[in-house]
């Protein structure tokens, strides 16, 4: 079932919820409408266990252009006198890909500029084409990233990389991106949909919740002393190994050889 929003097309099939960008005369901007629509589409996801992963890609060729030039204007007209509540409601639209149980991919097929670059970062995993392009352009208006991506840029590349691509504004491609930790792999352009099926897919087929525990607990370790890490993958295990499901997906992997029957 597909689902047409003004800002997005939504796409809700066989345990994946796929989202895209659907704005591509203005580069997959975003406006008050798209935060507001993106907001709604994920409240509803996170509620959904039957959904077990997520996508996020852009129409035509761009993945997203950040804030539209007109809602930049008027938001900082309203942060004059609404901060931080109003600021904090945006930020809070791309922490719901962090947040929401299921696992998400983001596929960047296009430049990925500034509150864009931001939403990706806040995805689990980032694959990109390669024609995708980053950049976090704020400071050259006087304004820092301010949907969480000082933060998820540094944990994604280091503090030493985020400060250069913040305080420069450059833009770097999709080698460079990889290079860098910001994305897991880089695809031919023409492979991005396929790639990114073939991975959705995948995660779909896996018992639930273990997609979930797998990223939190990824995502909790790196908070955590090695042996508290230890004990909560101990813990998750406890709670799939009563699911039945579990049980046939052991037995599937022992009869054929682990690894060596799957190749």
């Amino acid at each position: 079932m597909t689902e047409q929003w003004n800002r997005f097309r939504v796409t809700d099939s066989d345990h994946r919820v796929d989202i895209a960008f659907a704005w591509p005369e203005q580069r997959n901007a975003l406006d008050f409408q798209a935060w507001d629509e993106l907001d709604s589409i994920l409240a509803d996801t996170a509620t959904r266990d039957e959904v077990h992963v997520v996508t996020l890609t852009g129409d035509g060729p761009a993945f997203c252009a950040g804030v539209h030039f007109g809602a930049i204007g008027e938001s900082l007209t309203i942060e004059k006198t609404e901060y931080p509540s109003f600021i904090r409601r945006w930020s809070g639209v791309a922490d719901r890909f962090e947040r929401i149980a299921q696992p998400t991919i983001a596929a960047i097929n296009g430049p990925t500029i500034g509150a864009g670059f931001e939403i990706a970062l806040a995805c689990d995993i980032r694959i990109a084409s390669d024609r995708a392009i980053f950049a976090m352009p704020q400071l050259h208006m006087g304004i820092i990233p301010d949907a969480g991506g000082t933060g998820r840029l540094a944990k994604a590349v280091g503090p030493a990389m985020a400060k250069d691509l913040i305080l420069s504004g450059r833009v770097i491609d999709a080698e460079e991106a990889l290079r860098a930790g910001i994305v897991s792999r880089v695809v031919p352009h023409d492979d991005l949909g396929a790639e990114t099926d073939e991975l959705a897919s995948h995660i779909a087929g896996i018992p639930w919740p273990a997609p979930y525990f797998a990223v939190f607990t990824i995502d909790a370790g790196l908070h955590l002393d090695p042996r508290r890490a230890s004990d909560l993958e101990a813990i998750t295990d406890q709670v799939m190994v009563r699911e039945e499901e579990v049980w046939e997906g052991i037995a599937r992997f022992m009869e054929s050889k682990g690894l060596k029957g799957m190749r």
